[in-house]
C-alpha cells in the first residue's frame, strides 16, 4: 500500500472549526491532514481533542475505503461493491426465470389492484396462451353469470354475443382486442345505451 495523496474533507469539518481561534484552527487542520494522509495519531488536548473525536469516524471510514481500493476494492458481495451487488441481483433473478419455464409462480402480491390494466392485461395474455379459444369463451360466459340478476338474461346474452364474437382468424374474442377491459363498467354502458334505445 503506497502513500495516500488525497482524502475527503467535508464541509461539516470546516463548519465545526469556524468558531475556533486561528491557532486552534491550524492545529485542527494539521491534525486532520496528518491523520488522513499519514495515519499519524494527533496529540491534542482540550476542545480541539473533543472536536477531533467527533470528526475521526468520518476520517476512519474514508481511510478504510482507500485501503480497500488499494487491495482491489471491497470484497465481492459487500454492500460497498457495485460488482458484488450486480452479481447478487443476477444470482437472485436466475432461479426465478428458470422457475417460469417449469412451473407457475404463486402470486406473492395478494393486493394487486384489479383495475390496473397493465397487470390485468399481462395476466390475460398468460391465460390466452394457455387456454384454447373455446375455453376462454366459456370463462367469459361464466364471468357474466353474476350480472344476470342485475341486468336480465336477454341483455347479458346480447352482451355476450357481441363481445365474444371471434376475429377473422378465430384466435381472439372482440373483448380481447380491447386495450382496457372493465366488465362492470362495460355492462353499465351497455345497459344505459339499451335503455336510451341506442
Amino acid at each position: 500500500m503506497g502513500d495516500r495523496n488525497s482524502f475527503v474533507f467535508y464541509r461539516s469539518f470546516k463548519d465545526s472549526l469556524k468558531d475556533l481561534s486561528n491557532e486552534d484552527k491550524l492545529i485542527m487542520y494539521e491534525a486532520i491532514c496528518d491523520y488522513s494522509l499519514d495515519q499519524k495519531e494527533p496529540q491534542l488536548t482540550g476542545f480541539p481533542n473533543a472536536l477531533f473525536i467527533l470528526i475521526r469516524p468520518n476520517l476512519d471510514a474514508n481511510l478504510k475505503r482507500w485501503q480497500n481500493g488499494c487491495k482491489g476494492g471491497p470484497p465481492i458481495g459487500s454492500h460497498n461493491n457495485p460488482l458484488g451487488r450486480k452479481k447478487a441481483k443476477l444470482t437472485e433473478s436466475l432461479p426465478l426465470s428458470n422457475q417460469k419455464l417449469t412451473k407457475n409462480l404463486p402470486n406473492k402480491d395478494k393486493d394487486v389492484d384489479k383495475d390496473d390494466n397493465v397487470d390485468v392485461n399481462k395476466k390475460e395474455n398468460i391465460k390466452k396462451k394457455i387456454l384454447s379459444f373455446t375455453e376462454r369463451q366459456k370463462i367469459f360466459h361464466d364471468s357474466l353469470i353474476p350480472y344476470i340478476e342485475q341486468y336480465g338474461k336477454d341483455m347479458i346474452r346480447a352482451f355476450y354475443d357481441y363481445w365474444s364474437e371471434p376475429n377473422v382468424a378465430k384466435t381472439k374474442m372482440q373483448y380481447e382486442l380491447k386495450k382496457t377491459w372493465d366488465m362492470a363498467g362495460r355492462l353499465r354502458t351497455w345497459n344505459r345505451r339499451e335503455s336510451n334505445g341506442k
